[in-house]
């Protein structure tokens, strides 16, 4: 359940500031873990960093206790960027800004796609609160398929 204290805002909103890259400059600075704590303590990838950095496609920012404290991006490939800054994981921000990014994705998508390794635990379980499907797509990867407003989810490979 989403704080009620937690705004969800376009990314790119005037208010906002540097706020959106003060969270992607956090998320770039936290420790990276390995072995059996990084399953519940997971850092961002850099390439997920690097994707929340564009300014392009569906932005938007999760806002609470005065910053920027989570981020989702939908690029023009249908493909989702989400993160939440530590501190704040397990609260249903990340619920909430890809249920605000499957809102806002323009009629006609077939499909919203977050791809992901198989050892993200917590993004897999979050994409499962919005209905989403895993399907394997290689050895240890794994696609989560967002259902796009008015459009079915495949439900086999």
């Amino acid at each position: 359940m989403l704080d009620s204290d937690v705004v969800i805002a376009a990314a790119d909103h005037p208010s906002l500031g540097d706020g959106v890259a003060d969270f992607v400059a956090g998320l770039r600075s936290e420790r990276r873990y390995f072995g059996p704590s990084a399953r519940g303590n997971p850092k961002p990838f850099p390439s997920l960093i690097g994707a929340l950095e564009r300014t392009d496609g569906i932005r938007l920012a999760a806002v609470g206790a005065d910053r920027v404290i989570g981020a989702v991006r939908v690029d023009d490939a249908d493909e989702v960027f989400v993160a939440v800054a530590m501190g704040f994981r397990g609260r249903g921000i990340g619920t909430s800004l890809l249920t605000a990014a499957i809102a806002q994705a323009p009629p006609g998508r077939q499909r919203l796609v977050i791809r992901a390794s198989r050892r993200s635990i917590a993004i897999q379980r979050t994409a499962e609160r919005v209905g989403a499907v895993a399907m394997d797509v290689e050895r240890g990867r794994v696609e989560l398929i967002l259902p796009a407003i008015g459009c079915a989810i495949p439900t086999s490979a």
